[in-house]
């Protein structure tokens, strides 16, 4: 008995890399992207422990409970850890950030959230991006939210390694998720020994395997029909167009918002400032 989820052909070399340009182009970036073969946690504890370790002093901006996890990553990679932490129903701003360099000086690594799913709350990453860029620390961002709800720009803001999932504002596949790689990134693990390799977390054996081989041999079986379900997801987006889908977005939340205040009651959105405030959810504070 056939079924189209079960009888496909091989996913090819060719088709798989033709997915990740496609990610490329919704980034709007020209850095490597790399399509990993799980849920976002991979690339995600992947580009830290690749690009973390002995020797890195790290600021981690804590505006939910990602950033705890990142912190605990870099610790346990070795990293010096200096946390930056918000009240989860605002946002971080760039002068925080620029005070945190002046009194650590030896930051070399940042990492941040762009969106909380979990608190609600959005970071001016732009504005961040500046800082950062001027201090030279490397950008570590957590995207996987805020992707396909507003925009994500890893080569305008300075992101050197930009994590995004499908799972969410995009509409698609949880199975899998990619990260964008800067030429600094790459240095940067490459000079790392403690970078995993040999292993699935592993982002060099992607680099050196996948990317620097010209994307003809794939390092192992990709997940298929996540892929395509992912192909699916992006195909929809530029088909709406990636400025309508943010725009909707946008509508809910602000509909969400004034829902919440119209009701009263001492029901009202956990993040106060509509500025601070993600499109691809809203949190609300009940009595």
């Amino acid at each position: 008995m056939t079924h189209p989820f079960l009888d496909l052909p091989p996913l090819t070399a060719a088709r798989f890399a033709a997915i990740e340009d496609r990610v490329a182009r919704l980034l709007d970036t020209r850095q490597d992207v790399v399509i990993t073969q799980g849920e976002a946690l991979l690339p995600l504890e992947g580009a830290i422990r690749a690009a973390a370790g002995p020797g890195t002093t790290a600021l981690n901006v804590i505006t939910g409970p990602y950033g705890q996890t990142f912190g605990d990553w870099l610790r346990d990679c070795g990293a010096t850890v200096v946390d930056l932490a918000v009240p989860f129903h605002t946002a971080v701003t760039a002068g925080q950030i620029r005070e945190a360099f002046a009194a650590h000086p030896e930051i070399d690594f940042v990492s941040l959230v762009h969106a909380e799913a979990a608190t609600g709350n959005t970071n001016p990453v732009a504005e961040i991006g500046e800082a950062v860029r001027a201090h030279g620390a490397l950008f570590y961002l957590d995207a996987v939210a805020s992707v396909g709800a507003e925009p994500v720009l890893p080569d305008a803001w300075g992101v050197d390694l930009c994590v995004i999932g499908a799972q969410k504002a995009m509409g698609g596949p949880a199975g899998v998720s990619a990260v964008s790689v800067s030429e600094r990134a790459w240095a940067r693990m490459a000079a790392n020994p403690q970078a995993p390799r040999r292993s699935y977390l592993s982002l060099l054996d992607w680099k050196e395997r996948w990317v620097d081989g010209g994307r003809k041999a794939l390092l192992h079986a990709p997940a298929q029909l996540e892929m395509l379900a992912l192909e699916a997801c992006l195909k929809r987006i530029e088909a709406d167009g990636l400025d309508t889908v943010m725009a909707r977005h946008r509508t809910a939340a602000l509909a969400t918002r004034a829902g919440a205040a119209a009701l009263g009651g001492g029901l009202e959105p956990y993040v106060y400032a509509e500025s601070d405030a993600a499109p691809v959810a809203t949190t609300l504070r009940v009595p």
